[in-house]
């Protein structure tokens, strides 16, 4: 029996509204497929960059290492396997596309609009699939990285619901270094991953993604995903994808009060 999941962990997603002020700092949207050794060598990734070098120029090789696990006669033993991680950037290094030989992903922290945004990773996905014809998609996800920093962490009580605020109320923040709540969560599509809370001046809880800054910041990171396995078919995964996003977008108003909704959708 199918059960029915309550907003915003299910149902329609509000419509979409521009936020001028949007807090978010970083998107990051990711497939995982079943491995294909050539895409480790340069030979493997040259037709991939061929066509996608005119929107992302600057390319780099990553040395990267996984663990292999191995039955001995002398018993378990582990061994590093070294690999590349490929990384496509566009000229103002704010998107980044990287490919490994079971992986590709998309991040950037120039948001461009949910539409905008899966228009970019389709087309990515679309050479994926032209190049390399993976047979299976062994998980997708999408994460939204939002950050709110300075003086107006004073505001959160006005902007955020107060279960989400926690200790970071005005009376407690002063003294808080820092406060970081987390929650597994079942959602129509899969699985989310919900962080939220207080970072003081110099940290980050995700180096590669999240820059520290010289300023306490509040923090809400949504992470979707689905572990299920499916057949890498194009337009099934944009599809997905679509839906990630929307419901990360119904988690994020559901986290807002009306006022918060009105401050980040104000003109700059």
């Amino acid at each position: 029996m199918t059960v029915s999941l309550p907003p915003p962990l299910g149902g329609t997603a509000p419509e979409e509204k521009p936020l001028a002020n949007a807090p978010l700092t970083r998107v990051v949207v990711q497939v995982r497929f079943s491995s294909i050794l050539k895409i480790d060598s340069k030979e493997g990734v040259a037709p991939f960059q061929e066509l996608a070098r005119k929107d992302y120029p600057l390319f780099e090789q990553v040395s990267t290492a996984s663990m292999q696990f191995d039955m001995t006669p002398n018993g378990p033993a582990f061994r590093q396997i070294p690999a590349n991680a490929w990384r496509f950037s566009d000229p103002t290094r704010q998107s980044v596309v990287t490919l490994t030989s079971d992986a590709i992903t998309f991040e950037t922290s120039a948001y461009p609009g949910r539409s905008n945004f899966i228009a970019h990773w389709a087309t990515i996905l679309g050479w994926i699939d032209d190049t390399y014809r993976p047979s299976l998609a062994v998980r997708v996800g999408m994460r939204y990285l939002n950050r709110i920093a300075g003086e107006a962490v004073t505001r959160l009580p006005d902007w955020i619901k107060a279960n989400l605020i926690g200790v970071a109320l005005p009376e407690l923040s002063d003294h808080v270094s820092q406060a970081i709540s987390e929650a597994n969560l079942n959602i129509e599509e899969g699985g989310m991953l919900l962080r939220w809370g207080i970072l003081p001046r110099g940290v980050t809880i995700d180096p590669g993604l999240l820059d520290p800054i010289d300023t306490k910041s509040w923090l809400l990171d949504i992470d979707a995903f689905s572990n299920e396995q499916r057949s890498f078919d194009f337009n099934a995964l944009v599809d997905t994808y679509q839906r990630l996003a929307e419901r990360i977008y119904a988690m994020f108003r559901w986290t807002l009060t009306p006022a918060g909704l009105d401050y980040f959708e104000e003109q700059a």
